[in-house]
């Protein structure tokens, strides 16, 4: 009897772990995807536009550092420029129209107008208010526009003038109704050449004083054409007072 004897193989065991497929990484899945779909250039390309505008928005190239103002006499530039908050902002992140509301504010200025330029310039037009008056009290004389705004120092403008000889001084952005400011011109543009100065103080309001020496007390800004009527009947009988009272235009007084 032959014995046949066969090498056995080792038994497989069941419980032997099995090696799972290395799972693909998100970032390796998504390219994937991208390239079996043919959209891989169009991905490239919105990358690389990204990574531009980026470098756009951040680099120092793009900062303001240029201001121009153009139009300003009396808002002062230096004033303008650090009112509208923009040097060395990004100029692709300032707002134009904030930048012109902020200057806006500025007594002196009725409008603006903002651009952009690149690669770092801002444009600054402003449009100002129109001076009418000057009004002084003391040495401090101030610029005042048709709406009673006080809006800088005067200089060597020639406008009609009034002093106030008692209170407190004007400041900047302060506001004198604008009757008392329509009083004031209408005064000036009937009296002409006749008129000396213009007194105010809160007491008598407005006293008129002429070249020849009369006086006449105006008072408050109300019935003003009516008061300056009334002059004009008074300047016929001129050489027979030197003061008049016009404070009640329908009962005058002089003396």
């Amino acid at each position: 009897m032959i014995a046949r004897f066969r090498r056995s193989k080792g038994r497989r065991r069941e419980d032997q772990p099995q090696k799972k497929p290395r799972r693909d990484s998100r970032l390796g899945g998504f390219l994937r995807r991208i390239i079996a779909s043919g959209r891989l250039p169009a991905f490239l390309l919105s990358v690389g536009l990204a990574v531009i505008v980026f470098g756009f928005l951040f680099s120092q190239d793009f900062v303001v550092r240029t201001i121009i103002v153009q139009g300003n006499t009396l808002a002062l530039a230096d004033s303008i420029v650090t009112t509208s908050g923009a040097l060395d902002q990004q100029i692709f992140r300032i707002d134009t129209q904030v930048v012109a509301r902020r200057i806006a504010a500025l007594p002196a200025v009725a409008s603006v107008e903002v651009s952009a330029e690149l690669p770092d310039r801002l444009i600054i037009r402003v449009h100002e208010r129109a001076p009418v008056i000057i009004w002084q009290s003391g040495e401090q004389a101030m610029l005042v526009d048709q709406h009673g705004w006080v809006l800088a120092k005067a200089g060597d403008q020639t406008l009609p003038r009034v002093l106030q000889t008692e209170g407190d001084s004007l400041v900047v952005g302060s506001r004198i109704e604008p009757e008392m400011i329509q009083a004031v011109l209408a005064v000036n543009q009937r009296l002409g050449p006749q008129l000396m100065t213009l007194e105010y103080d809160h007491t008598t309001g407005i006293t008129a004083h002429f070249s020849d020496g009369h006086i006449v007390m105006l008072g408050t800004p109300d019935q003003t054409p009516v008061k300056l009527n009334v002059l004009d009947a008074a300047m016929a009988i001129q050489d027979q007072w030197h003061r008049l009272d016009l404070r009640e235009p329908d009962r005058p007084a002089y003396r």
